[in-house]
């Protein structure tokens, strides 16, 4: 049974990737959470979020292609919600990287979540009254294959006032959660935006970024130590 119970909108997806761009075709499968999840209803939530995993409004419906870098080969995916970041009973915008996406587990060395603003740009007039909230989530591989994997939270619920930066005139309200030496199945991060308009809270449209990478060997690592040579 979803989660969701929320009409889902046709979904504007971009993958960051070079000349890379694609939406998911409606009526495409999405990435859920795992059974046992789905089958509980969504516990009480903090800044509107639920504290259990959502099943994704957006995520890569094909391959997303390994980059290989100087140091580290890596893959990302964004996308920003097309309406307001309006879940269920609980929850927002959610993204989720995933199998169908072809996450590789062997890459998540990193993984960095990120949520934001997706709205029309804010103003040093209403930066400060800006909030984006967000909870990340991972189904973490229970075994080296990772055939199988149970849901953890990898950060969060947390909430981000907006900040104006003069040097940049620009509204900070970036959320971000990282992991570090952990295999994932599945990555989610759900988001809600939100400015008062009208003496009302109003939700807004919301960004989110899943961005994963491993060593490839071709850097030297200051946390492998040399061999100790033996004293003749």
């Amino acid at each position: 049974m979803p989660l969701r119970i929320a009409s889902v909108c046709l979904l504007a997806i971009t993958i960051v990737l070079p000349i890379a761009s694609l939406a998911a075709p409606m009526g495409s499968p999405t990435e859920t959470p795992l059974p046992d999840v789905e089958k509980q209803p969504p516990p009480a939530a903090t800044y509107g979020l639920c504290n259990a995993p959502q099943n994704a409004d957006a995520f890569p419906s094909s391959p997303v292609r390994v980059v290989p870098g100087t140091c580290h080969n890596t893959q990302q995916y964004t996308a920003t919600s097309p309406g307001p970041s309006t879940g269920g009973t609980c929850g927002g915008f959610t993204v989720a990287f995933g199998p169908m996406g072809d996450l590789k587990p062997s890459l998540n060395h990193s993984i960095i979540l990120r949520a934001d603003w997706g709205d029309t740009a804010l103003t040093p007039a209403n930066c400060a009254k800006a909030k984006v909230a967000a909870v990340g989530w991972g189904a973490r591989c229970t075994n080296d294959a990772c055939t199988t994997a149970e849901w953890e939270k990898i950060g969060g619920p947390k909430q981000k006032t907006g900040t104006w930066n003069t040097t940049s005139n620009t509204c900070s309200t970036l959320v971000q959660f990282n992991s570090s030496d952990k295999k994932f199945k599945t990555l989610n991060i759900d988001i809600i935006a939100t400015l008062p308009e009208a003496g009302q809270t109003v939700r807004k449209r919301a960004k989110g970024w899943i961005y994963v990478s491993h060593p490839n060997g071709k850097c030297f690592s200051t946390s492998v130590k040399p061999a100790r040579k033996e004293s003749p």
